[in-house]
């Protein structure tokens, strides 16, 4: 028995983590439940942590089980970003920003830094995703994104905030009269 994680003993994992159900994931996965089964425990085994709660009538992930998913989760999206760059780079491209952004930095600032980065980086793809502030920030911590623009005071102190453009705003009040 290999004493090593393999990339498959994850995809097993996370197909039972997200179905938790044997059988569901093992259709899933096409592979039959006791082989599975059988991987699921060898990972166990290797990590000396039980990963789920089985259960007659329900399987559930443990501490070390919720812990694993998000880690494979992580895993997984930094090998199809990998993967994602690699295509890039083979098309002559020298990678990507991915920039989330607020719909009203469409007015000038998203236009004026596009304009900016092709002229100054012309093999570099850009995306763009137009999401709230909160999904940004998150999609940043997440690695989804590599820029976002935001309105937002504050952020979570992993991150780093620069001012890139101040906008005012009005607020005109007015009082209806109506004829006595």
């Amino acid at each position: 028995m290999s004493s090593q994680i393999e990339l498959r003993h994850l995809t097993y994992f996370l197909a039972v983590a997200d179905e938790l159900h044997f059988r569901k994931a093992a259709d899933k996965l096409f592979i039959s439940q006791p082989g599975l089964s059988r991987q699921i425990k060898q990972m166990e085994e290797i990590l000396q942590a039980d990963l789920f709660v089985r259960d007659k009538k329900k399987v559930s992930l443990t501490p070390a089980g919720h812990y694993l998913k998000s880690q494979a989760e992580e895993i997984f999206g930094q090998l199809k970003e990998t993967k994602r760059q690699l295509q890039l780079i083979g098309e002559g491209d020298t990678g990507e920003i991915r920039i989330g952004f607020l719909g009203s930095a469409m007015q000038d600032v998203i236009p004026n830094l596009l304009l900016k980065l092709r002229d100054k980086f012309p093999k570099i793809k850009t995306s763009l995703e137009e999401l709230s502030n909160l999904k940004q920030v998150d999609a940043v911590l997440k690695d989804t994104l590599d820029i976002g623009f935001v309105r937002l005071a504050r952020i979570p102190a992993e991150l780093y905030m620069r001012t890139v453009y101040e906008d005012t705003f009005s607020l005109y009040l007015y009082q209806k009269v109506t004829p006595c």
